[in-house]
């Protein structure tokens, strides 16, 4: 096969393949951020609600 070098196809399109596989690890990686600080603050007020709540203590009875 002459003019294809097998090993200058390989080295021109890993450039782009480690490009690809960066930024789409990054993409994910702000997509399940967003997701996390999203759910996050749905959910702040409900921390909120437990400290505002009393506890019953029921103690065990003496036996004496």
């Amino acid at each position: 096969m002459a003019g294809h070098d097998k090993h200058a196809a390989q080295n021109s399109d890993m450039g782009a393949a480690f490009m690809g596989l960066i930024g789409g690890a990054i993409f994910i990686g702000a997509i399940l951020y967003g997701i996390v600080l999203w759910t996050n603050s749905k959910f702040a007020g409900h921390g909120a609600e437990a400290k505002h709540t009393s506890a019953l203590v029921i103690e065990a009875p003496t036996v004496g």
